[in-house]
């Protein structure tokens, strides 16, 4: 039965995550060609250094608004999925509460996970033009030398890391649903505000860590780290992230199953 539900909610936002991808990989083929393409390295740095700045800030947009949109595509479907009037129906299929929780877990994962790679895919479509390679190569070394690790090899712990940063986030959003509906009225309001607190407490405690563990901006540890290779403070931060990720994972995840089992409210 789980694979059955899991299929049925990855159908549900097939075409939108489709546009949306589709949308990404056609404006970073078009960058490529009409912008990136274009640049001379070998000009001055002011010459370009401003619609460099402007063409890379859209693209940032562009990239947070595709990550935005599967989030709302996820919590789309596990509100109305099961706390709408469809869930009457959700809730009468032979699967436990357990079981739909997982199978919205499952489908999230492969969603984001998926929308990282494409994007990851779509970056790299962007920014490896001869002309790009060929100006990174006179600076290679200090860069490497820099970050204390090739620039492949700094992207690639990103990519792993920012998929692994994706498990804590998918459960979080579906806690602050779960939390909504707990609410007589506006759920979706009281989810958002529920969203935009336990973030704020995520971001204290997070910086409470990082000032306990020496690595805060100020910090002894954080100053003598600015004469070494970023990868020396970037670690660290990394894996009090995947501990902090880690934990709220699992905190959201009983949070949310506790919920769906003793507190489900369908009116």
């Amino acid at each position: 039965m789980l694979g059955k539900l899991v299929k049925y909610d990855l159908k549900y936002g097939m075409r939108i995550f489709i546009v949306l991808h589709a949308i990404l990989v056609t404006a970073c083929i078009l960058g490529r060609i009409l912008f990136m393409n274009q640049l001379d390295f070998n000009l001055k740095l002011e010459a370009y250094l401003s619609p460099l700045i402007l063409f890379f800030s859209l693209f940032l947009l562009l990239f947070t608004g595709i990550g935005f949109g599967i989030n709302i595509l996820l919590v789309a479907r596990f509100y109305k999925n099961l706390y709408t009037d469809e869930g009457y129906l959700t809730w009468t299929l032979p699967a436990t509460a357990t079981q739909q929780l997982w199978a919205k877990i499952i489908s999230g994962i492969i969603w984001e996970f998926s929308s990282v790679l494409i994007s990851a895919a779509s970056l790299l479509i962007l920014v490896s033009g001869d002309n790009v390679t060929e100006a990174y190569a006179q600076v290679a070394a200090d860069v490497t030398k820099s970050l204390g690790m090739p620039i492949t090899q700094f992207g690639i712990s990103l990519l792993i890391y920012s998929l692994f940063g994706t498990l804590g986030s998918i459960v979080m959003l579906y806690l602050c649903v779960a939390i909504g509906q707990l609410f007589p009225g506006h759920r979706i309001l009281c989810a958002i505000v529920t969203y935009f607190i336990l973030s704020a407490i995520i971001q204290v405690l997070s910086f409470s860590l990082m000032f306990a563990f020496n690595i805060g901006p100020g910090t002894t540890a954080y100053l003598a780290s600015r004469g070494m290779p970023a990868t020396h403070y970037m670690v660290t931060s990394f894996r009090l992230g995947g501990v902090m990720s880690a934990i709220i994972m699992i905190a959201a995840y009983f949070g949310v199953q506790y919920i769906m089992n003793k507190k489900l409210n369908l009116s």
